[in-house]
């Protein structure tokens, strides 16, 4: 049985993020990245589908007798209109990753972790890990996140069934924002569901990352020892240092 039972010194600490070693979680990098694509398309959607409408009708209302460079030229300038959406989506997809990652790591940056270490290839370690709490952990926490994701997409069918045979009598415009609507509400149930699964695992990550950083009394010794020197010796020094002032 491990007697590794004190909690881990801040020097401790300090050492294993200099490794690369910090408590984050990916499920929280998830859920923040679902939000944001829906705060994303919420706002946009409404810009981006009224470009595709005009995108839309200049490609249908193309004069077919002109030539086909002509063609080309025009389509090709009319969809240069989805640039900046593009780059947005780009930006807004780098923004949904960069920024829970940072907040977890707290902009560190270790290049231990990038280096080949083949340690890392130890099928015994590998063999460890499989009956790990961590790996049982993530095992538990995705088999509740498929169960809240697979009652969500039952209770959206459910809806859907209901308002199905109404839905005929609407008109395409309408039809296509009621269409809109619906998935929007969609996206934000499953990225809020993810909020609490994501808080969770970030609190056991950190429950298990502080939990392997333990460090036995000898070892908190050893570390005072190096930082402070050997106290036997400093006693010792400090009584010579009284004998001969005297």
């Amino acid at each position: 049985m491990s007697n590794k039972t004190e909690a881990p010194t801040p020097k401790r600490i300090r050492r294993a993020r200099d490794d690369g070693e910090v408590a984050r979680s990916t499920h929280v990098s998830v859920a923040f990245s679902g939000l944001c694509w829906w705060l994303y398309l919420v706002i946009e959607a409404p810009h981006l589908y009224a470009l595709a409408c005009q995108l839309v009708v200049r490609v249908t209302t193309l004069d077919a007798s002109r030539a086909f460079d002509d063609q080309f030229a025009t389509t090709f300038a009319a969809c240069q209109v989805f640039t900046m959406p593009f780059l947005t989506t780009l930006g807004v997809g780098a923004l949904a990753v960069l920024i829970p990652e940072l907040a977890q790591t707290r902009g560190l940056l270790a290049l231990k972790r990038v280096k080949p270490d083949f340690k890392r290839l130890n099928p015994l370690n590998g063999l460890m890990q499989m009956f790990s709490l961590r790996l049982v952990w993530d095992s538990v926490l995705t088999i509740i996140q498929f169960a809240i994701l697979l009652i969500l997409f039952a209770m959206a069918i459910q809806t859907w069934l209901r308002q199905l045979a109404p839905a005929y009598t609407f008109s395409l415009p309408v039809l296509l924002g009621y269409t809109a609507i619906s998935h929007s509400h969609l996206l934000a149930w499953m990225a809020a569901s993810q909020i609490v699964p994501g808080v969770a695992d970030y609190l056991i990550q950190r429950f298990l990352w502080m939990r392997g950083l333990r460090m036995d009394k000898n070892e908190i010794k050893r570390e005072f020892r190096d930082d402070e020197g050997d106290p036997y010796v400093k006693g010792r020094r400090r009584a010579l240092h009284r004998e001969l002032g005297q």
